[in-house]
């Protein structure tokens, strides 16, 4: 009986906690709340300080994903929220306060302190098999990640705009017949949603593709994807200097602007498929 006792009250104490701590995760319902119950979370960030509010507030929040789900994509995601947020306070960490000095020391303690977290984190996801992950290991100079990221090549793992951009990194100054393959497979993989993809990923893809065909020589190409980069709002030569870049019969210019027109339209709407091109094959074959 007593045992029975003691492990229903074990159970008893189990299901309390998890209640507790349940509880505990649904009661932070600002910023200040989540630091007062998880002060390790907040630890040396400059709080009650305006100078780098939006990044500090972004990498708390990032901290507490981990805390309940310690995944290497969460820790990931917070790695590149502290690089932000260590970004944003090497200014901060510079600017004098007239009233309190003490800031500048507090700032400075918070900028170590983001250095320190990026070399832990980075520790923590040097064995990862996330493909992001991975990745990002090789931009930081990781060239045993590289053999790794290569041998996904082929692999759905790699099935997103960001990865298929960091292949095509790689084989630009390789392969350009390839790497313009890649750009357009980026382009495929994206769904038109808002965000870093679409502010940074997709221009970066359309700006190389102008690069690569120019490069190559497919100069109808690289004039189309210049237009494209123009109707996304990208910053590209004036007409004059894109007449003197690509010549040709004003009747050719306007069929291609129109064919740019529309690949824009299907990229915004993450439509993008590659037959919009053989229309504008067509139009080399027939020219």
């Amino acid at each position: 009986m007593t045992g029975l006792i003691n492990t229903s009250t074990k159970y008893a104490f189990a299901a309390l906690s998890v209640s507790l701590l349940s509880g505990c995760f649904e009661s932070n319902r600002s910023t200040a709340q989540l630091c007062e119950n998880y002060p390790q979370i907040c630890y040396k960030l400059n709080e009650r300080d305006g100078q780098c509010r939006h990044e500090r507030t972004d990498l708390i929040w990032k901290r507490y994903d981990v805390v309940k789900k310690g995944s290497d994509l969460n820790k990931f995601d917070e790695l590149l929220l502290t690089k932000k947020y260590a970004k944003c306070m090497e200014l901060a960490a510079q600017i004098e306060t007239t009233t309190l000095k003490e800031k500048k020391t507090l700032r400075t303690e918070a900028l170590f302190h983001a250095y320190d977290s990026i070399e832990r984190i980075e520790q923590e996801l040097k064995s990862s098999y996330q493909p992001s992950i991975i990745y990002y290991r090789w931009t930081q100079g990781d060239n045993e990640a590289l053999e790794q990221f290569l041998k996904l090549e082929e692999t759905e793992y790699l099935d997103t705009p960001e990865l298929q951009l960091g292949l095509a990194t790689y084989y630009v100054d390789k392969d350009k017949a390839h790497t313009i393959t890649l750009l357009m497979k980026a382009l495929s993989y994206y769904d038109g949603s808002a965000g870093s993809t679409r502010e940074k990923t997709i221009p970066d893809v359309v700006k190389s593709l102008a690069t690569a065909n120019h490069a190559l020589g497919n100069l109808d190409l690289a004039y189309m994807w210049a237009l494209v980069g123009g109707e996304l709002g990208l910053p590209i030569a004036k007409e004059a200097q894109l007449k003197l870049l690509y010549p040709m019969a004003d009747a050719r210019r306007v069929q291609i602007a129109d064919i740019a027109q529309d690949i824009a339209s299907e990229i915004e709407s993450g439509d993008f498929n590659n037959n919009l091109l053989n229309a504008l094959a067509a139009l080399q074959n027939a020219g």
